[in-house]
């Protein structure tokens, strides 16, 4: 299970982990808005507008993480690398591989990450907390993989051929 975060590894990069049930928080179903309607008063029920797209309220996920290091210092350091990251006005792209699919995310909060409490355990000092994200669902990357007109997967030499095409997912 694989995590990257603008196209840099998760664990590998920032020794960043997520926590269990993040694949529930990201596979959320939105709310979708309120349509336009009009309550006519001689007729029973709501003439619904049926012809505009439906659009969606933005999701907010609360994603359990942890930092991981062998020292308070480079800890230190990559809680900075983080922020940075979370920081950017445009946002950041989280790619779930397992999922086979990336996330537009944005930060909006991390009330335990605003009070480092570092823990040490056998030799490894972490800190847990939760990112508050928010899903406005901007175009992002899915994989695909090529199929033949019977739905076997093609390949080359042993690995599937896989492509990824920008697709607004909700």
């Amino acid at each position: 299970m694989s995590f990257a975060i603008d196209n840099k590894n998760t664990a590998a990069k920032f020794s960043l982990f997520f926590k269990r049930g993040v694949w529930s928080e990201l596979l959320k179903l939105p709310t979708p808005k309120e349509r336009a309607f009009y309550d006519w008063p001689d007729e029973h029920g709501k003439n619904y507008d049926d012809f505009s797209p439906t659009i969606f309220e933005p999701l907010q996920y609360n994603i359990g993480c942890y930092l991981s290091s062998t020292s308070l210092a480079r800890l230190q350091e990559q809680r900075e690398v983080l922020l940075n990251i979370l920081k950017k006005p445009e946002g950041f792209n989280l790619r779930v591989d397992a999922l086979g699919r990336s996330f537009a995310l944005r930060y909006i909060t991390s009330p335990d990450l605003n009070i480092f409490n570092p823990r040490k355990t056998i030799n490894i000092i972490y800190t847990d907390f939760t990112l508050v994200l928010e899903n406005n669902f901007a175009p992002v990357g899915v994989d695909f993989y090529l199929a033949d007109v019977n739905g076997l997967i093609l390949s080359y030499p042993d690995k599937p051929i896989q492509f990824e095409q920008q697709k607004q997912l909700f």
